[in-house]
């Protein structure tokens, strides 16, 4: 345990630090505030604008908006589009700091947008990077995990350092909102051992501090006490107050461990004096979970319930719905400890509620998937990787003789050329008629689709409504007949209104009403309710804005989506199916995947079905692409990419 000396120091330390805050941020701050002030030109005052951007977590939100402003101006002035791209990336640090994360997310994408045309992947990583810290904060931490994971793997690629150390720690973070200590710990020494390679100490702060936190959890104080001791030195040293406010908060759970509460209670209060100055309320929430929880362990109900309810009402008003259930959980416990088991039993119920939604948005199956699928593309390109420089021995070894060989064959190739251009022509012909054959089929398939379902709707089921009306005319003459009569006229009435029913069911699946009033997403929600019973579970994800796709578009990728769903009801004896929908830039990707009991995909092309016909039939028609991956046993998944028109 430490001595009461180094509390002592740390102590002084602290009060030192805050009494200098009360007249400045930091002293980076300040001399970067000098140099915009006192910058000769307008290059010199929007690199120190950048630079003071750059010191996110130590500056208030409305400060950095004033600052992003003023960048903004001069790099449109002065048309520097790289410094205009530095410039948004902190607008969207703005929205993340003030918890508007849908603003931050709209951002982020249409600059990841802009940059995919350039090709700059650092800086897409760096946006991308911020993504996942909105995810999280967002209650998205299966998504943000995903996200992290994708930069992981192109920064991997690419060769970016820095941005794989990230994405570990990212990873990590989202694990360990999900309290998945000893994953979330496994990535944290990941990137610790490549931090440690590259010898630059790019992460070590938030990194020490998160191993901290972990180990907190996992009640090795002792592990934890070390590594937030690096990670306060390292943040002071930068001047960093965000991770400086974690280091007091992780610091406090150790001296409470310890039984130092005194100092406990003085950490806990100087972090969230930090946060309040700091102006970010996914920290600040979480600083008053901790010093609520001191309240109710040290016997402070009232200034426990008072100050966490204050937190749960930020959290609401800033949408931090990942914060909620373990506020409640402090509430709870302020409650337990003043002895009102009412309100004690009350808010547990309410935790268990949060909790169950976010398992739901979180499954460890999902998670799993998650993973896997990234390591099966780390595989991937481990063994693209070696072929590569296979081949590239290759071609050193034979390439004198491949030109030797080319040479010789020049003449030759000429000659044919004439021949195959007019073969190619013919067959680039007879290819465009089949697609018009095609094309036509389909159109006219839809179209007669159309025309039935509105006959349907429009005449029989009308009809068959007032057979139903002229019948139960007749309820009233029944007392009159026999119980026989009473028996045949009731099948007869039943039997009209199941007519009616089965017209109406059959007019909606051939032209479903939720298609033509809420688009391709209602028309799959409203087909899945239909199918989907206890033993079949849909889960249905939508991405991305859907409203600019043509009605022929939506109408085919309606069908096959259809298609989908009844191979799988009819052949795969699957439990569940999940459904995506993510519509980008410049394509629709979709995926429907299922748990049944798939089949060998190799033999696919002599054993089609008419299913699979027109799924392929319908996706051509839209100049798409279809992806199919199966094994016996392990389930089935169709993918498929339809082009769109950029908006």
């Amino acid at each position: 345990m430490p001595c009461n000396c180094f509390y002592k120091n740390l102590l002084i330390v602290l009060h030192l630090f805050f009494f200098s805050l009360a007249f400045s941020q930091t002293k980076i701050i300040d001399q970067l505030k000098h140099e915009i002030v006192t910058a000769k030109n307008n290059h010199s005052k929007l690199t120190a604008i950048i630079s003071l951007c750059e010191q996110y977590n130590s500056i208030h939100p409305d400060t950095l908006l004033k600052y992003y402003n003023i960048a903004e101006d001069i790099s449109a002035k002065e048309n520097n589009h790289r410094e205009k791209i530095d410039a948004q990336f902190y607008k969207a640090v703005y929205f993340f700091k003030k918890a508007a994360f849908d603003s931050a997310r709209q951002l982020i994408d249409r600059s990841v947008r802009l940059l995919d045309l350039s090709n700059d992947k650092t800086t897409i990583h760096k946006f991308l990077l911020l993504k996942s810290g909105v995810l999280i904060k967002n209650n998205e931490q299966k998504e943000s995990i995903e996200n992290s994971l994708h930069v992981l793997q192109s920064s991997s690629v690419s060769g970016d350092t820095l941005s794989q150390l990230r994405a570990m720690v990212n990873v990590g973070w989202g694990y360990m909102e999900l309290g998945q200590n000893h994953e979330a710990l496994k990535w944290f020494w990941d990137a610790a051992r490549l931090d440690d390679l590259t010898g630059r100490r790019f992460t070590q702060a938030p990194l020490y501090s998160d191993m901290a936190s972990v180990y907190n959890e996992l009640n090795k104080n002792d592990s934890a006490e070390i590594f937030v001791k690096r990670s306060m030195a390292i943040a002071q040293q930068d001047e960093d107050l965000t991770r400086i406010a974690n280091a007091c908060n992780i610091y406090a759970d150790v001296c409470i461990a310890q039984k130092n509460n005194t100092m406990a209670e003085v950490l806990l209060q100087e972090g969230l004096r930090i946060r309040e100055l700091i102006g970010d309320p996914f920290y600040i929430v979480s600083d008053i979970y901790q010093l609520g929880v001191f309240y109710a362990h040290n016997h402070e109900q009232e200034k426990g319930i008072k100050l966490v309810n204050e937190g749960i009402e930020m959290a609401k008003k800033f949408n931090l719905n990942s914060k909620l259930p373990i506020l409640y959980n402090a509430l709870a416990q302020n409650y337990e400890s003043a002895g009102d088991y009412k309100n004690y039993s009350d808010i547990l119920s309410r935790i268990i509620s949060l909790k169950d939604s976010t398992y739901t948005k979180n499954s460890a199956d999902a998670l799993s998937d998650i993973r896997t699928k990234y390591e099966v593309q780390k595989s991937q390109n481990i063994i693209m990787q070696q072929k590569l420089d296979i081949n590239r021995k290759n071609n050193l070894i034979f390439g004198t003789l491949i030109l030797f060989v080319i040479t010789i064959l020049v003449f030759y190739v000429i000659s044919q050329i004439r021949k195959k251009n007019e073969q190619l022509r013919i067959q680039h012909v007879m290819m465009g008629e089949k697609k018009k054959t095609t094309d036509a089929v389909m159109q006219a398939e839809e179209n007669e689709r159309k025309r039935i379902a509105a006959d349907l709707h429009d005449s029989v089921a009308q009809k068959m409504v007032v057979a139903k009306l002229n019948l139960e005319a007749f309820e009233s003459t029944l007392p009159a007949l026999d119980n026989e009569q009473q028996h045949v006229f009731g099948n007869i009435l039943s039997l009209v209104d199941e007519s009616c029913e089965e017209v109406r069911s059959l007019s909606h699946t051939m032209m479903p009403q939720a298609f033509v009033q809420s688009g391709l997403a209602g028309a799959v929600k409203n087909f899945i309710d239909k199918i989907q019973t206890n033993n079949f579970q849909v889960v249905f994800n939508v991405e991305g804005n859907l409203e600019n796709l043509d009605k022929n578009t939506e109408l085919m990728i309606y069908r096959i989506i259809q298609e989908c769903l009844q191979n799988i009801i009819k052949h795969a004896n699957a439990t569940k199916a999940d459904i995506s929908i993510i519509a980008g830039y410049k394509e629709i990707d979709v995926t429907i995947e299922d748990d049944g009991v798939g089949f060998n995909a190799s033999l696919l092309e002599n054993a089609e079905g008419m299913g699979l016909k027109n799924i392929r039939s319908r996706i051509d028609f839209l100049n798409g692409e279809l992806d199919l991956s199966s094994k016996p046993g392990e389930g089935t998944m169709i993918a498929f990419h339809i082009p769109v028109k950029p908006v």
